[in-house]
């Protein structure tokens, strides 16, 4: 796999309506030079990475996104949207995914207007002189906007950040809004302007084939796109036989057909433009809310007498199951995390354990 991928938080990437998420978007800390010039998108439906690239340029890097995040995403490749968004503090590659559907939608409803993680406006935090890691936090009623000294972020609801925090080994805290629980040790910073990542201007989700400048990037551009060709066809090939003009006309129909056969399979290439932007619309809708957090939420609270003698490296997501990457000081504590969690009444799977320089880790997978 190219690169070394990691994630401090997996939000839900499902598809939503922009404008029914449900989410109070924190766009009023966009600097004024922005505002009305680009649209933040909530962090539940973008995950942040810091991954190490081994290549240069621009388009390699990109091109090396879909390997070097392959283990670290809960969706199919093919549904998952990938976006380069610039340097982690440390000198690693900042990487963002979201599904498809998700920035198809909102590049319908703003178009021709930039995409910004939401969890990006706020300024990463350095590491502290020891090298612990460091948590900027912005409160607005039960909604914490966080970003991690490694450059990630996250959206949390207020009544799982505790359990967060003591699962990540208990970070130092700087919190610009409201007052988090008073589980969490934190500087109240409240009366201070939040620090606005400087590099917000030159973030766009809008890459690869969903950039504003490239081709064609929605199916029914490609079939606008594909009727100004076959009537530019038409001039010419006015002096040629009927048999080359119909076979032309029917290899542009074929493109326009698998244009569409990967969002409306049961479309066809002769129906009005106006039906397919209903379908459009309609897959658009927003769907069911996710169990991720209730079974994070049974998970914490399972693990809360351990303190901070574990620590979660990797965690994902998909179809109901919780996959975590757990480090422990000695076998013996990975054994005891399996059984504590089993006796709360979860089902785990544990994967083949490694020990190494004094920890071990262990993959398990965890549903209800």
């Amino acid at each position: 796999m190219i690169g070394e991928a990691t994630i401090s938080a997996v939000p839900d990437v499902r598809p939503v309506a922009p404008s029914l998420t449900g989410k109070t978007v924190f766009d009023t800390l966009i600097p004024e030079t922005l505002q009305k010039k680009s649209i933040l998108i909530p962090a539940e439906l973008v995950a942040l990475h810091a991954i190490n690239l081994p290549v240069r340029s621009v388009r390699q890097r990109y091109d090396a996104l879909p390997f070097a995040l392959e283990g670290a995403i809960a969706t199919s490749l093919n549904d998952t949207s990938f976006a380069l968004c610039g340097a982690a503090p440390d000198g690693k590659t900042l990487a963002a995914t979201l599904a498809h559907q998700t920035l198809d939608a909102f590049t319908l409803a703003h178009p021709n207007i930039p995409l910004i993680p939401e969890h990006m406006v706020i300024e990463p935090p350095s590491p502290t002189d020891d090298g612990q890691d460091v948590w900027r936090t912005y409160r607005i009623g039960q909604r914490v906007l966080v970003r991690f000294s490694d450059g990630t972020g996250a959206a949390l609801h207020c009544d799982m950040i505790a359990h967060l925090w003591h699962l990540a080994g208990r970070p130092v805290v700087e919190n610009y809004g409201a007052a988090l629980p008073r589980d969490v040790a934190s500087q109240d910073l409240s009366k201070t302007p939040v620090p606005i990542d400087k590099h917000l201007k030159d973030i766009d989700l809008r890459q690869g084939k969903h950039a504003p400048d490239r081709g064609f990037t929605r199916p029914l551009k490609v079939l606008a796109a594909c009727t100004f060709l076959a009537v530019i066809g038409h001039f010419i090939i006015a002096g040629a036989d009927t048999r080359a003009r119909v076979r032309l006309a029917d290899t542009l129909g074929a493109n326009a057909t698998l244009a569409l056969a990967p969002r409306l399979p049961t479309a066809s290439r002769d129906d009005p433009p106006a039906l397919i932007q209903r379908q459009f619309t309609a897959q658009s809708q927003p769907r069911e809310g996710s169990d991720f957090l209730p079974l994070m939420d049974h998970i914490s609270k399972a693990l809360l007498g351990q303190d901070g003698t574990i620590q979660f490296r990797q965690l994902r997501w998909v179809n109901g199951t919780i996959r975590l990457t757990i480090e422990a000081p000695d076998l013996d504590t990975l054994q005891k995390v399996e059984a504590q969690l089993i006796s709360d009444g979860l089902r785990v799977t544990s994967g083949s354990a490694t020990a190494d320089a004094g920890a071990a880790r262990v993959e398990m997978t965890v549903q209800r």
